[in-house]
């Protein structure tokens, strides 16, 4: 089996989307898939050094450039790139045969995959970008209130854009990653969509089991992790332990705002003694290290597709505190959780404060139950089953053509511009 994947961010040995593209690449290459990768040139370096240390049978990566235009904004540049990218494919068609192609990263629908026009069968996704904050919570977005209306207004709409539906429509299959996304493009007319997590993780990466709490465990360690960017609403955490009574303290692994304001939002909440910075960006590893060495993850994200960080901790034995919304609500299981309704914000972070208190007066036996939950969740979301899943899927989608229909690539792909 041949199959061209679109991977704009690819990295080597880190998390979010780069990591997914580079997991996705490699993952499928163990299956003994033939793997060719269009990704961005500004990765080449990286990708090279980590080829030069562990080769990879199958693997083959072909960097793309953008024109020089867009060098204006990232958006500009994502989406420039992915006409350049396609001009590649078309190319690569002249030369191999290809199963399928999927679209991995930039996982948003807000800028769709144009790898219909190579003619080959086509999975996007997992992806997410059709979820939108709550309404009563813009509160928490501060001076980027006006934007984040803005972007509900415009995914609200995207069902009815003719490049949404034009592109939708051309794909074969959407994995959506979360509800509210599978619901956007059903509506945007898509062939056939289904519900996917966005994130997983390495078999190497899951602890050796689940977290064994005893009844000497004070304080209560909660960790909120990732960036600090406004919609994951790091004061709604803050807010929330301010009134919480029992023995609780929140570690807090991130960067995305000056120091002075994260100090500043600790102390005018009196949490100095509660709350603690680990002051910068953690790397991967170490992140893993603080999930070993706390209790559960605060997650207060407003809007999210899911949220590595949550599957991450879910792997290391974590229960989850988070927010009832979007890839949370549609997959975290309710044993290894406690999620809250959101309402308007004194109604939430009272929500939030009773979560944090009820879980840290639960047993230590329902403690261990919901770490288990979570471990075993964590378990069936790797890598190797993602790459498995998909291979499954690319022959699904290849039984489905009529050769003379697929082929020559080229003429149709043409034909199709």
């Amino acid at each position: 089996m041949r199959i061209l994947l679109s991977a704009y961010a690819c990295r080597p040995n880190v998390g979010s989307e780069p990591g997914c593209g580079w997991n996705w690449a490699t993952h499928l290459a163990a299956r003994d898939i033939e793997v060719h990768v269009l990704v961005a040139q500004r990765n080449r370096d990286v990708i090279e050094a980590e080829l030069k240390l562990r080769p990879l049978a199958n693997l083959h990566f072909h960097f793309i450039s953008a024109p020089k235009l867009a060098r204006l904004s990232e958006t500009l540049h994502y989406i420039l790139w992915q006409r350049s990218a396609v001009t590649a494919a078309r190319k690569l068609c002249n030369r191999y045969r290809f199963d399928a192609a999927h679209h991995v990263t930039y996982a948003s629908i807000h800028v769709p995959t144009q790898l219909w026009r190579t003619g080959i069968p086509l999975v996007f996704g997992p992806v997410g970008g059709g979820q939108t904050a709550p309404s009563g919570m813009l509160y928490y977005f501060a001076s980027g209130r006006r934007e984040e209306q803005l972007r509900t207004i415009v995914t609200r709409y995207l069902s009815t854009s003719p490049y949404h539906r034009h592109s939708l429509a051309r794909t074969d299959h959407v994995l959506a990653a979360n509800h509210d996304t599978l619901n956007a493009v059903t509506r945007a007319g898509c062939r056939k969509a289904s519900l996917m997590c966005d994130t997983a993780v390495s078999e190497q990466y899951l602890a050796h089991g689940p977290l064994r709490f005893n009844d000497s465990y004070t304080p209560l360690k909660l960790l909120w992790a990732g960036r600090m960017l406004t919609r994951k609403a790091l004061p709604l955490a803050l807010d929330a332990l301010r009134e919480v009574r029992a023995e609780v303290t929140l570690t807090i692994a991130g960067d995305g705002i000056e120091p002075n304001v994260v100090h500043g939002m600790i102390a005018d909440r009196n949490l100095r003694g509660r709350v603690f910075w680990k002051g910068s960006r953690l790397e991967w590893s170490e992140l893993r290290d603080e999930y070993a060495d706390h209790h559960a993850l605060l997650f207060t994200s407003l809007r999210d597709s899911f949220g590595s960080q949550v599957l991450e901790a879910m792997a290391m034995g974590l229960p989850v505190i988070a927010l009832d919304l979007h890839g949370v609500r549609d997959h975290v299981p309710a044993r290894a959780s406690i999620k809250v309704p959101v309402d308007q914000p004194e109604e939430t972070v009272r929500r939030l404060a009773l979560a944090i208190e009820k879980f840290a007066s639960l047993s230590r036996w329902q403690k261990c139950e919901m770490s288990r939950e979570a471990w075993s969740f964590a378990k069936t979301q790797t890598w190797a089953a993602r790459a498995e899943f998909a291979e499954n899927l690319y022959r699904e989608l290849g039984s489905r053509v009529i050769p003379m229909k697929k082929y020559p690539v080229a003429r149709l792909a043409a034909a199709r511009v």
